[in-house]
């Protein structure tokens, strides 16, 4: 008989589970990751409870959906459940067969699993500390203790699951103090809308919507697209197929903040804040795994934050896309990534034109016109600019219109340019421009080349300077700071005629 050549070394417990413990996973997608796989069971409602009581703090999830049988929640609760390389159901949002455990271990020391399915109840329970002392792969077949039993509690529906969470060291740290209390109520607050982020599509559902329930709120729905609004432009969808996984795009660029109220503000600003909400929305079976940022092709700025891209894929593509056991991360292949920076490239440029030159309102007085109705007009108007609010006179003001006609090019130009030099002293502008930025340059377009040739005209015939120094005097006009002053440059260089 040949002798044996392999050995089985099966991992030690205790530090294999300390390792398990510090994945990555924050409160928010611990939670997260639970809750799916409420969902993939198929329920209706997820009713979580997170309660403080210092070392007694603990965590609660219950599902309505369809629970397991002992043999299925002895494999739930096996680590490394699944082959990530299997097939799945199109609709499943697991893959690894880890995340019920490493999120719950990233949480607390114990966690304890009630099932109940065709009118059987199954336990199960992980204690962390016996496994730290016993360096034991051991499992129990019921709550640890009284008190763990009467937080397990029972299940309403026919059939459904809870999970319980105890020991919570990574979420409530000793000594306890009314500062950790507060604390605690904060992540409570955070998670709320972690979970009205990525599970917004299935909360908003028409048909099979799910209900979320956090210490008996429920939680709603945040659209980071926000399409309730119709002054969001929702672009056409676009289709591509990446080893042979279809992905989907669309872009969308939310409105200019004088279109919204300030509730209406605020709440598209969203949990992170409208810089960092900006950026690429990547969801997988509707559930989100990204939420804004730009996959490393694009630096976030301000005149990016009307841009939201929404990206979905299949999650036969998890590895192509580097998404992680957390669901947190994700890295587009390379396929892909030319594509994605075309579409970033014209989403930013939309959210730009929204941000600084689409947001023209008026101020002024009213006349008649011809037909003796009254209507509006302007003779300032506000523009809302990287550096602030900047007020400009409205050149097609009817009585300047007139006068204008009456000019010959010359005496236009003049015109323009004391135009110009009457909104840089205005006192409203000389207000306006606390800061100045420069980290992305708008578009120069014709209505701005026409004002800056003109100017540069005027000079050249009015006085001795240079070219050199008509360039830097224009280049001084608050008016024309969004704009790369070098494309200022060539555009006089362009046109200057000795």
């Amino acid at each position: 008989m040949s002798k044996k050549n392999s050995e089985v070394l099966i991992p030690s417990a205790a530090p294999l589970v300390g390792s398990l413990r510090s994945i990555g996973y924050d409160l928010e997608t611990a939670i997260a990751d639970i809750v799916d796989n409420s969902i993939d069971a198929g329920c209706k409602q997820v009713e979580i409870k997170m309660s403080w009581n210092e070392d007694g703090s603990y965590i609660r999830i219950e599902d309505d959906g369809s629970g397991m049988d002992e043999n299925q929640l002895k494999k739930a609760m096996k680590l490394g459940s699944k082959n990530p390389q299997n097939i799945r159901d199109k609709r499943e949002l697991g893959r690894f067969g880890m995340g019920l455990k490493t999120a719950s271990f990233s949480l607390g020391k114990r966690l304890t699993v009630l099932t109940k399915k065709t009118g059987e109840k199954s336990v199960r329970c992980w204690d962390l500390e016996y496994i730290e002392n016993e360096n034991e792969w051991e499992i129990f077949l019921e709550p640890r203790d009284i008190m763990s039993s009467k937080r397990l509690g029972t299940i309403s529906s026919e059939t459904g699951t809870v999970v319980l969470i105890e020991n919570l060291d990574r979420v409530v740290a000793s000594s306890f103090t009314l500062k950790k209390q507060k604390s605690f109520f904060n992540k409570i607050a955070r998670v709320r809308n972690h979970l009205g982020m990525v599970f917004h599509r299935y909360l908003s559902s028409i048909d099979k919507k799910l209900v979320i329930v956090l210490n008996g709120e429920k939680v709603e729905a945040w659209d980071p697209f926000f399409k309730k609004s119709f002054a969001t432009q929702i672009r056409p969808l676009d289709e591509y197929l990446i080893h042979n996984s279809p992905v989907s795009v669309r872009i969308n660029i939310l409105p200019h903040h004088s279109k919204m109220s300030e509730e209406e503000y605020d709440y598209t600003g969203g949990p992170k804040g409208w810089n960092a909400q900006q950026g690429f929305y990547i969801y997988r079976n509707k559930r989100m795994l990204i939420s804004g940022g730009w996959l490393g092709l694009f630096p976030r700025q301000d005149s990016a934050n009307l841009a939201r891209i929404e990206i979905d894929i299949q999650n036969d593509a998890d590895m192509e896309w580097g998404i992680d056991i957390k669901k947190s991360k994700a890295t587009p292949p390379l396929e892909i990534q030319d594509i994605l920076k075309k579409v970033g490239f014209e989403a930013r440029r939309l959210s730009h034109e929204v941000y600084y030159r689409r947001t023209v309102t008026g101020v002024g007085g009213k006349i008649k016109n011809n037909s003796n109705l009254v209507q509006d007009e302007y003779l300032w108007e506000q523009v809302s600019k990287k550096s602030g609010i900047h007020f400009r006179i409205n050149k097609k003001y009817s009585l300047l219109e007139e006068i204008k006609d009456k000019l010959d090019e010359g005496l236009k130009a003049r015109l323009e340019y004391y135009l110009l030099l009457l909104e840089e002293d205005s006192p409203g502008n000389l207000y306006a421009y606390p800061t100045k930025s420069t980290e992305e340059y708008a578009k120069l377009d014709e209505e701005y080349q026409h004002r800056i040739l003109m100017i540069a005209k005027v000079f050249k015939e009015t006085t001795e300077n240079d070219l050199e120094d008509i360039i830097q005097h224009i280049l001084s006009f608050e008016t024309f700071s969004s704009f790369n002053p070098e494309h200022i440059r060539q555009l006089i260089i362009s046109n200057w005629k000795e």
